[in-house]
């Protein structure tokens, strides 16, 4: 009887054969949490500002809220990742002050760029 181990029995490289399956698959899921908390705080931070220009326009103590102003008030409140085209607008609606703000947000992939619109919209009533 032979000493070797035929071929078909051969198990050497099976753990690396494992890992090279699964590693993929593994980092993609890390990658695709790490771009979905990222967007997720885009989104958060979008509506933050809009919530802060909506109510600024409402109460508008100081006279510094106008309409026209209301772009950079909301931008100065925005502390998330880098939305492209981000612009805030203002609108007097049934509901009061309404303040919409919308923003590319470019996914962070070794593929070719994706982007994802991210927007937000608050209402704060007359007083």
């Amino acid at each position: 009887m032979s000493a070797r181990v035929p071929f078909r029995r051969n198990e050497c490289g099976a753990t690396a054969a494992e890992f090279a399956l699964i590693v993929p698959v593994f980092l993609a899921l890390i990658f695709l949490t790490i771009n979905g908390a990222i967007m997720l705080s885009a989104v958060i931070q979008t509506h933050y500002a809009a919530e802060r220009a909506a109510r600024c326009l409402s109460v508008n103590i100081s006279g510094d809220c106008t309409s026209d102003a209301i772009d950079a008030y909301a931008k100065g409140f925005y502390d998330g990742p880098a939305l492209t085209g981000m612009v805030f607008t203002a609108l007097e609606t049934a509901c009061g002050f309404q303040v919409t703000g919308s923003g590319s947000y470019t996914l962070i992939t070794g593929l070719p760029p994706t982007t994802v619109n991210i927007g937000a919209t608050a209402c704060y009533p007359k007083i």
